[in-house]
């Protein structure tokens, strides 16, 4: 009966979180010697996620023409070290912080 209930109990805590609900986690710390506790509860919605196909699709786009404008800007070149790492170049300098203007 223990097995079965510990197995319950594992599944339990291990499912996600269904979207549209509330998720609770709570914390206790006690100490026997200097006779304080300390408890909290974090209570989280988790929305549903709205998808918006034509939106996810536009902004796939801009991220596109982000990316060709910083190729543009910076020109990366990407070479091999000596020890098989890939390493990039730049023509214009910032571009490794992500500069693309």
């Amino acid at each position: 009966m223990k097995k079965l209930l510990l197995t319950a109990a594992l599944f339990a805590y291990a499912s996600p979180a269904l979207a549209g609900s509330f998720v609770t986690t709570s914390n206790c710390r006690f100490s026997g010697y200097y006779g304080y506790v300390n408890c909290y509860a974090t209570r989280t919605y988790v929305p549903d996620p709205i998808i918006d196909l034509e939106q996810e699709r536009r902004e796939a786009a801009e991220r596109h023409k982000e990316d060709l404008k910083w190729e543009a800007f910076c020109k990366p070149k990407f070479r091999t070290d000596a020890y098989g790492m890939r390493r990039a170049s730049y023509t214009r300098s910032g571009c490794e912080f992500g500069r693309s203007e």
